[in-house]
């Protein structure tokens, strides 16, 4: 981005407003909610695909994920989420903008999120709410780990305790509100597995918040690498791995480790669980669990993140809110990371900022009848776009600097992405409106590509 901000007039006018103007302070004591709003427990995980739950179609064998079982048979969950950016600091962005990277600049990471976007926490603060991070954040730019400081960084959460990027399962790095390293304080003992440190703290704001609207916002670092789950944890056997069918060169002692990361957190999301079911929150609290990207584990080659086939671009989406989310509902609707802020503020009555390219899904999970359906689209910098219609993915790519189509899958008949359809006469049509629904996706957003977007600046304070 090339804007230039004056620093010492925008930090003087943040110390009473949020970015770009939008009051944070004190407005939990002046707004008065005429119906009483759901509370709101989102929950990130870090590189969890969608087929690595011991629920949903195509999933992965041997995996167990009871307590995510059971929030899918309680709630609502979505089987076709997709990441707009299959990488960290992208689709965070996406998540609590409602914007794709290429609209923000977050096209890489570790960057810093500009000052003036509106992020889904202002909304919530605005509110009433009692917003509040846990965890990793990775938005504001290269400080590893990086203590978040308070007013415009923290956009919109009033509290929060965490800190910038990395993975440090067994060391956590994490600050206090008020930037003290917890373990200097006394408050984390190096050795803890930090999802079960940080999922204590989300627990522990919940109860100090029962009587009040919050918005706690939960971001785990696993299952993304390393992959070394807790010794009771660490039960799966690699021999007993079966890779999925599309797997070349995979490595199953590292899928059987990952599978426990994942068995790990489902146990601490049970706790979570529990805590509101104790505290008689259970009725009155939207719970939201996804994921920012997935992990290839060689499927089609491809090691972690970043691409858009189905292991590294599909990602797993569950909400539950008894009483107006219908339970054990699969929603086959098409939704996106940027789709996730508009849908949650409409799922808690609350309006949806004009700044949001995403969508309200909220109707596909409120009614028993899937909705007419509408494409999707997801990105990587200068590198691909793709765009799901229906039951089919486009992939096009530059090839000497011109956008060119080079993969097409039907998702249905083909769920492992093993026949690519591509320039074959018979699917000249389908591919024909495919790549004109990408590139009204792309006029619609001012998406430069093939040309690479600008990117966001590292850092906006100095």
């Amino acid at each position: 981005m090339s804007k230039t901000f004056n620093r010492r007039e925008f930090l003087k006018n943040c110390a009473a407003v949020g970015a770009g103007g939008f009051v944070l302070s004190n407005r939990a004591f002046e707004v008065n909610i005429s119906a009483k709003r759901p509370n709101v427990l989102f929950v990130l995980a870090d590189q969890w695909r969608d087929c690595s739950f011991s629920h949903g179609a195509h999933h992965d064998e041997l995996v167990q994920t009871p307590n995510f079982d059971k929030l899918a048979e309680q709630g609502v969950r979505w089987s076709r989420c997709y990441s707009a950016h299959p990488l960290c600091t992208p689709n965070r962005a996406a998540i609590i903008t409602g914007r794709f990277p290429h609209e923000t600049g977050m096209i890489q990471n570790n960057l810093m999120l500009p000052p003036d976007e509106r992020c889904i926490a202002h909304v919530f603060a605005e509110a009433g709410y009692n917003t509040h991070y846990i965890g990793k954040w990775h938005m504001d730019g290269e400080a590893k780990p990086g203590f978040v400081p308070p007013i415009w960084r923290r956009r919109g959460f009033q509290t929060f305790i965490g800190f910038n990027r990395g993975h440090f399962y067994y060391d956590s790095p994490t600050f206090t509100n008020d930037g003290v390293r917890m373990s200097t304080a006394g408050q984390y003992t190096p050795g803890q597995y930090e999802p079960t440190f940080q999922t204590d703290l989300a627990i522990d704001f919940i109860k100090q918040n029962k009587d009040r609207p919050f918005f706690c916002y939960l971001s785990w670092g696993p299952p993304h690498t390393p992959y070394n789950p807790p010794d009771a944890f660490d039960t799966y056997k690699s021999e007993d791995v079966v890779f999925r069918p599309n797997v070349v060169n995979g490595n199953r002692s590292s899928l059987a480790k990952y599978f426990g990361l994942c068995t790990s957190l489902d146990h601490e999301f049970g706790r979570l669980t529990e805590t509101l079911k104790q505290l008689g929150l259970e009725d009155n609290t939207l719970v939201v669990f996804t994921s920012d990207h997935g992990d290839g584990h060689q499927s089609h080659g491809i090691a972690h993140k970043n691409q858009p086939e189905e292991e590294s671009c599909h990602v797993p989406l569950i909400m539950r809110l008894p009483g107006r989310l219908k339970h054990r509902r699969t929603v086959d609707n098409l939704i996106s990371s940027i789709d996730l802020m508009p849908t949650i503020l409409s799922m808690c009555s609350l309006q949806v900022p004009g700044t949001c390219t995403g969508k309200d899904k909220s109707a596909a999970a409120l009614t028993k009848q899937n909705l007419t359906d509408e494409s999707i689209y997801a990105e990587k910098a200068g590198d691909w776009r793709a765009v799901i219609m229906g039951p089919h993915k486009l992939v096009a790519e530059p090839i000497a600097g011109v956008q060119t189509a080079t993969k097409l899958f039907d998702l249905a008949n083909d769920p492992y992405e093993m026949n690519n359809l591509v320039g074959l006469p018979e699917h000249a049509e389908l591919q024909a409106a495919l790549l004109a629904e990408l590139n009204a996706w792309k006029q619609r957003t001012d998406d430069p590509f093939p040309a690479a977007p600008a990117k966001a600046e590292k850092m906006y304070y100095v």
